[in-house]
């Protein structure tokens, strides 16, 4: 009889130790979807902000224009990074920061 008790409290707590993984693991990948979408918005931001800076200087010759594809390259490229997890925000904020002031 308390063979079958120890088996039931044994499995019993597997099945909870299962369920929590389970859970910390969908938690985990809420978290970065969530980091993504913001990080995608972030660039849809900054490509619009672009874009607007673009209009409002249309005398611009089209030699410009490749620094700026650029820019926008960089910016992915780092949001990449920060997403793999090889830059922390801090350095992420502060490529990004420095990049735009060139602009």
């Amino acid at each position: 009889m308390r063979g079958r008790l120890a088996s039931f409290a044994i499995g019993g707590a597997i099945a909870n130790n299962r369920a929590k993984n389970r859970y910390q693991q969908q938690a985990a990948n809420q978290q970065q979807n969530y980091q993504l979408e913001q990080q995608q918005m972030e660039i849809e931001r900054l490509k619009a902000q672009q874009q607007q800076a673009n209009y409002a200087q249309p005398q611009q010759q089209y030699s410009d224009s490749a620094p700026q594809e650029d820019v926008t390259q960089k910016l992915q490229k780092y949001a990449d990074l920060y997403q793999k997890g090889a830059l922390t925000d801090a350095e992420y904020q502060q490529l990004k920061s420095k990049l735009l002031s060139q602009m």
